[in-house]
């Protein structure tokens, strides 16, 4: 018999953006800058809102989070319509430059991956919203 699909609470919320990351990937050979750890930076173009163009930048955070790099985006207003600027950074590179830059105390991070954190899911750098 044959099993049917993930349970309602095991399945991804929509979109999945998950190709777009891996464009941002495949558009530099798969190489990251160097320095920076950023892969190219890439444009969803054409949001007719600014909600519409937050949901995206927050479908690429959860599909960054399942591809396993590190994202930034930013919504930038471009005539009447909203652009979602992008781009996929590698997670080593990422976590150097937190620590770097933030110390060791996640608490004086601007942005914890953590539930448990108390500034978990704020805004920080990359993630103007």
């Amino acid at each position: 018999m044959p099993r049917s699909g993930a349970p309602n609470w095991r399945r991804r919320t929509e979109p999945i953006l998950d190709h777009l990351l891996h464009e941002s990937m495949a558009q530099v050979n798969g190489v990251h800058h160097p320095e920076t750890g950023h892969y190219a930076e890439l444009v969803y173009a054409g949001c007719d809102t600014r909600e519409r163009a937050t949901e995206i930048k927050r479908a690429l955070f959860r599909s960054g989070k399942h591809v396993g790099v590190s994202v930034s985006a930013r919504v930038i207003k471009n005539g009447t319509v909203y652009d979602v600027h992008f781009k996929a950074i590698d997670k080593t590179m990422a976590k150097q430059y937190v620590l770097k830059h933030y110390g060791s105390d996640r608490s004086k991070w601007p942005y914890s991956p953590f539930k448990r954190d108390p500034n978990f899911n704020t805004p920080g750098e990359g993630n103007h919203e």
